[in-house]
């Protein structure tokens, strides 16, 4: 593709460029202005209440500890996302949406997983890679409790996709339907005792280092008698003093790597 700069060495790069420019302004218009998108049918918008305010904090916590640990040697492709509260209409109770998703990679694989409450309209799903409970919510989060739940785990067939499917507790997100939530300070705590999986084949993404000796180590190096099955070896007889060397200079040579 022609670049800008490439296009200003030798033709008038002004149409192309100030086309290029717009089309990026505008999406960038758009990707600033959704939260307002959402209430472009309000006649007039109010602050939430409190009580929506904790519903909100309470779905939004408990949606991003149901969300799997990024796997042992993985990382996170982008940062985590869930709807913030904004600005609700008059006359319109929880007026907003309720979702959490966070992007996974591991190996070049990448997986996206994504966890809801009260979609207006359910999935349909196949209950190994997506699944839902509890039953449509058309008016949202009106009721300010939970109707339903679904979640989804999206991306190629990978160790790392298998990983997190399984990383979905199940019981977990039934056990909110029509009853409240977990406080925002329960939902932390769990997410912070979440364990990572070890996914199969994690370890070949980057070499094992060289194993050094620790503070242990000496003792561990320290050579046993050896013994011969046929001759076994005399009571009193001393160790052979080549592996005890042996041992010595190892550590010598590690202690100088380090300047010890």
């Amino acid at each position: 593709m022609i670049t800008c700069a490439e296009l200003a060495m030798g033709l008038d790069a002004k149409p192309l460029c100030s086309s290029r420019r717009r089309w990026a302004a505008g999406i960038a218009v758009l990707a600033l202005g959704w939260p307002f998108l959402a209430s472009a049918d309000c006649v007039d918008t109010r602050k939430a209440t409190a009580a929506e305010v904790d519903f909100h904090s309470r779905a939004a916590a408990a949606l991003m500890a149901a969300l799997p640990p990024v796997p042992v040697g993985g990382k996170l492709q982008q940062s985590d996302t869930v709807p913030t509260l904004g600005v609700q209409c008059k006359g319109v109770t929880g007026d907003f949406r309720l979702e959490a998703t966070r992007w996974y990679e591991l190996n070049w694989r990448k997986s996206i997983v994504t966890v809801a409450i009260n979609v207006t309209r359910l999935p349909a799903t196949d209950n190994i890679l997506s699944a839902a409970y509890g039953s449509a919510s058309p008016n949202g989060n009106a009721a300010l409790k939970v109707n339903n739940v679904v979640w989804s785990v999206t991306g190629s067939d990978s160790p790392l996709r298998q990983a997190l499917v399984d990383s979905i507790d199940r019981t977990r997100l039934q056990s909110w339907l029509g009853k409240p939530l977990p406080s925002v300070a329960e939902s932390k705590a769990l997410a912070a005792q979440a364990v990572p999986a070890t996914v199969a084949g994690a370890a070949a993404a980057a070499p094992a280092g060289p194993t050094l000796p620790g503070p242990t180590s000496q003792a561990a190096a320290q050579p046993v008698t050896r013994t011969s099955p046929s001759a076994p070896a005399a009571a009193g007889q001393a160790a052979d003093p080549e592996p005890v060397k042996d041992a010595v200079d190892a550590i010598n040579k590690v202690r100088g790597l380090f300047g010890r």
